[in-house]
């Protein structure tokens, strides 16, 4: 009865095989998994955090223009409404760009005031003291919305960091399963050619 061995020997080699084969597709399907949630962390960091940004420097830029002219004397009262006009034509365009990033609840609150008093710099007849009070305001607000950017992409770092580790400890894990199931093969091998010798048949020296 030693070939029920040998069948029981090669069917298991075969399931192990098999889960071989299936833990390689399932640690590649995990890669490719994680390898997206962090291709998808990079994208978020570029497009809501960098790029806003680069806007948020552009209205600081564009809010101190206005504070310049209103502080040039050499400029009449009708000229600096029409630079400050312009200017904030110029901001509307960065703002409609900007409202189109992934905005927090807290930066979505913190970006509806500052169109709120770039609307206010609008106002005819304003006095400068009030204009100088909403330019002020308008910088607190802009540097509030850069300190969102920085916290928001440490948030996204850290969980690429974190995907990162799970995905290596996945990467890890699925080797040493690996190691294993090969050092089970190889066992599995070698009993059967211990099986094999068995079985040979001993000649008997005749006298």
């Amino acid at each position: 009865m030693k070939w029920t061995y040998s069948i029981k020997n090669k069917l298991t080699a075969a399931s192990v095989l098999f889960l071989l084969c299936l833990l390689v597709l399932l640690s590649n399907f995990n890669d490719r998994v994680h390898t997206k949630k962090v291709k998808k962390s990079i994208i978020t960091l570029y497009e809501d955090r960098l790029v806003a940004e680069d806007f948020i420097v552009k209205l600081t830029g564009s809010i101190y223009q206005i504070k310049d002219e209103l502080s040039c004397s050499a400029l009449s009262e009708t000229a600096k409404e029409e630079r400050i006009s312009d200017i904030l034509f110029d901001i509307d365009s960065v703002n409609n760009a900007y409202q189109k990033t992934k905005l927090t609840a807290t930066e979505g609150i913190k970006f509806a005031e500052f169109k709120r008093l770039c609307d206010q710099l609008r106002r005819k007849n304003i006095s400068v003291a009030d204009l100088n009070s909403i330019t002020k305001s308008a910088l607190d607000l802009l540097r509030e919305l850069s300190a969102i950017q920085i916290e928001e992409s440490k948030l996204i770092i850290g969980e690429s960091e974190r995907l990162y580790r799970i995905g290596k400890l996945s990467s890890d894990f699925a080797i040493a399963i690996v190691i294993a199931i090969l050092l089970i093969l190889q066992a599995l091998v070698f009993a059967s050619r211990t099986l094999h010798i068995s079985n040979e048949p001993k000649h008997q020296h005749l006298n």
